[in-house]
């Protein structure tokens, strides 16, 4: 039987491959064995983006709270609505500047050529009360957020939104409106959250020592409405 020459296929060591060839074998194999999904499912995945079952759990949201951690939640802002808010006071003052020097400027002279009394002149008095009132509820919208009361931060924003809206800019007024109007959404969720617990604290109540819960003692201490005892069934 004769003997592999030195160019022999069998003899891997001696093949010499051009650079094309060996950049053919690095690419990834398509494998002809793999199941042709149909296109309906592939856009199905594509949409609706199924959960990986390895990726870690997503952490829970402030909704999805439930006892001692809801009622943290509840009573302060987080840093989220902190960082919104601390962002939206500075915008509210540079806005204010800009709103008020725009209708000093433009405001018409308070009569005409012939002698006539302009209706649509506003005194400049007024446009300085209003700046003031811009003013302070823009660092209003600041100290809030500092103090992280989500419920009055909630307050100024949106009336800063309507006293810009009222003045015309309503460009610059709608961004204020809708985000007052979800730091109000926010705490009015949380409460009712808060609420809804309160009405099954005995499952998440704290233990004192003796292994007895104190229910209405601890719902007083946070401002909660004393849990309302449920009725009881009672067989024919």
């Amino acid at each position: 039987m004769p003997a592999a020459g030195p160019h022999d296929s069998t003899g891997d060591a001696s093949i010499k491959l051009s650079l094309r060839q060996r950049a053919l074998l690095r690419l990834p194999r398509l494998s002809s064995d793999r199941p042709k999904r149909r296109l309906v499912d592939r856009l199905r995945d594509a949409a609706l983006k199924p959960a990986d079952p390895d990726a870690p759990s997503r952490p829970r949201g402030a909704y999805e709270l439930s006892g001692e951690e809801l009622v943290a939640e509840e009573k302060r802002a987080n840093d989220k609505e902190r960082a919104i808010g601390l962002l939206t006071g500075p915008v509210a003052t540079i806005i204010a500047f800009l709103a008020i020097h725009d209708r000093v400027v433009n405001d018409p002279p308070a009569r005409f050529a012939d002698g006539a009394i302009d209706k649509l002149h506003v005194n400049l008095s007024t446009y300085s009360e209003l700046f003031i009132v811009l003013l302070v509820l823009s660092f209003g919208i600041t100290g809030m957020a500092m103090w992280r009361k989500r419920l009055f931060l909630g307050i100024v924003t949106a009336l800063y939104g309507l006293s810009v809206f009222n003045l015309g800019y309503w460009g610059f007024g709608v961004p204020f409106v809708l985000v007052g109007s979800w730091y109000l959404v926010r705490s009015y969720r949380l409460r009712r959250n808060l609420k809804d617990s309160a009405a099954n604290a005995s499952s998440w109540a704290p233990r004192t020592g003796s292994g007895r819960r104190h229910t209405p003692n601890w719902l007083a201490q946070n401002g909660l409405p004393p849990a309302k005892p449920r009725p009881r069934r009672t067989t024919g």
